[in-house]
């Protein structure tokens, strides 16, 4: 990866305090890239950035690869630019710790909307002309704003809609646009502010020091635009039905498997086009982000398919691209950005050959994971290599505290040893020590959570994988909780050289 050694934390927006209802791009959003600046973090960690479903509201289940998600949207700045009132924006209940989605989608809709119908009524030429601009410079974005119109008008399943919508030619996407004219102006709106407000964050990032690493979930939504006009580039039968779907097989942690239900690629008809809808997947995410994170990695050099009736255990292995796939993006995709989630992608020495050769950093996990002298299966933090980004944890994952709390009595003598023997910065709690643990290896990058500079437990959890609802809702009560943490984390920075 072509970046210093450094540190990183993951915080997702929503998590933000303020705001309405939930985190976004507002004042909190500069006070945070502040923070990160004085403690010497140098990237900060994103989860993907898109439209979520509206049952678990999870950022990995989106129904677009390119566009933003709307309650992200600061409501203030409608407000400095005359399209809403200051009064309007102050009828919200008072900061809540956990994110209540559906209030929060819904207010934040409502205020957009009079915000939208205010453009015309109020005559503001100047930002009419911006969002024409923006649409002009966006092409791609007509088809995404009509399959988001249409799942709002025909449902969540595009298999469902009128034959015409299923199959659509050109004449029938430009006439749905020309017969919701107002809905499609509303969506190009938001979507305009969203990618003004965050080019703003991120200029404030640039001028801070701070690197934007996001992240792109390996599969795609059934119900997507991705799918919805790239049928031949998904295992679908004659009825547009899957037959298998993707997830992961039986492990450790979840001995029936997992059953993400995404539909899952026919490669051969990839490599023949080139890529193409991958390479254009991807520089949609660079353009928002610096660096870019592939969830499930591993998935490219083998997945598990599972019958779409079927159980987690019921899957098969099959063979992905691998680094042919690699090879056939390069020209385009800058690779040299690219970390590559593949934690539990066991034995794919291919994989990590090609990690190895095009510089693409794996990940350690020091959360779960402590290796005692005495085991032969992975190597202690302090022999990890440089191409790694080490964590003491992610977001699937407990926080330091609640795994802990709940682990072995071994594994807690193990980590009781390994920090004793080896920890060169010993910090003033057990939790602060796992992260010097990291900070301390080999390793290019090093990060951790939030959750785990506030040394918070089970009530700091962000998601626990399989679990259908609850996830996602943490949110920091108030930017003044991190100030104990810039002195310490910026000494930690300094002392193991990732400044």
């Amino acid at each position: 990866m072509d970046i210093n050694r450094s540190s990183m934390l993951i915080f997702h927006p929503t998590s933000l305090p303020e705001g309405h209802g939930i985190g976004d791009f507002g004042k909190s959003a500069y006070e945070w890239l502040d923070f990160l600046s004085k403690s010497g973090v140098r990237i900060w960690q994103v989860l993907p950035l898109g439209p979520t479903d509206t049952s678990q509201f999870s950022p990995y289940s989106s129904t677009s690869s390119t566009l933003g998600n709307f309650a992200l949207i600061d409501l203030v700045y409608l407000e400095t630019i005359g399209l809403i009132s200051k009064d309007s924006i102050q009828d919200y209940p008072v900061n809540k710790s956990k994110v209540d989605f559906l209030e929060a989608y819904s207010y934040k809709e409502t205020k957009l909307r009079e915000a939208h119908q205010n453009l015309f009524n109020l005559s503001n030429e100047k930002i009419r002309n911006e969002v024409n601009a923006f649409e002009e410079q966006n092409p791609e974005i007509r088809n995404e704003l009509v399959f988001q119109m249409a799942t709002a008008i025909y449902g969540n399943l595009w298999t469902k809609w009128p034959k015409e919508m299923i199959e659509p030619s050109r004449d029938t996407i430009n006439g749905f646009i020309e017969n919701n004219k107002e809905e499609y102006s509303y969506q190009l709106f938001v979507q305009y502010l969203f990618s003004k407000q965050w080019e703003s964050l991120k200029e404030y990032a640039s001028e801070k020091n701070v690197k934007v690493l996001g992240d792109i979930p390996i599969y795609t939504n059934f119900h997507s635009c991705d799918v919805w006009l790239n049928k031949n580039l998904f295992e679908l039968d004659l009825n547009n039905e899957m037959s298998f779907v993707a997830g992961a097989a039986p492990d450790i942690f979840t001995a029936a498997g997992q059953i993400w239900g995404n539909p899952l690629y026919v490669w051969d008809k990839h490599k023949e086009q080139d890529y193409r809808f991958w390479k254009d997947r991807l520089k949609s995410c660079f353009n928002k982000y610096d660096l870019l994170r592939i969830d499930h990695f591993g998935g490219l050099f083998q997945f598990w398919a599972i019958p779409a009736k079927g159980l987690g255990t019921e899957g098969h292995w099959r063979n992905g691209p691998g680094e042919e796939f690699l090879q056939g993006i390069q020209e385009e995709i800058d690779l040299q950005k690219i970390l590559a989630e593949d934690l539990f992608a066991l034995d794919l020495v291919e994989m990590d050959q090609a990690r190895e050769k095009f510089n693409i950093p794996g990940l350690k996990l020091l959360n779960q994971r402590i290796p005692h002298k005495s085991w032969n299966e992975e190597p202690p933090p302090s022999e990890w290599e440089f191409n790694f980004a080490a964590y003491t944890g992610t977001h699937d994952t407990p926080t330091v505290k609640q795994w802990i709390s709940e682990t072995t009595e071994g594994q807690k003598k193990h980590l009781s040893e390994y920090i004793e023997n080896n920890l060169n910065n010993k910090q003033h709690s057990e939790i602060w020590d796992c992260i010097a643990a990291v900070w301390e290896t080999k390793c290019q990058l090093a990060g951790t959570m939030v959750q785990d500079l506030l040394e918070l437990g089970s009530e700091g959890r962000f998601n626990i994988p399989g679990q259908q609802l609850g996830n996602w809702s943490w949110r920091l009560d108030s930017m003044d909780a991190l100030n104990d943490s810039i002195k310490k984390l910026y000494n930690l920075n300094k002392a193991t050289k990732r400044l």
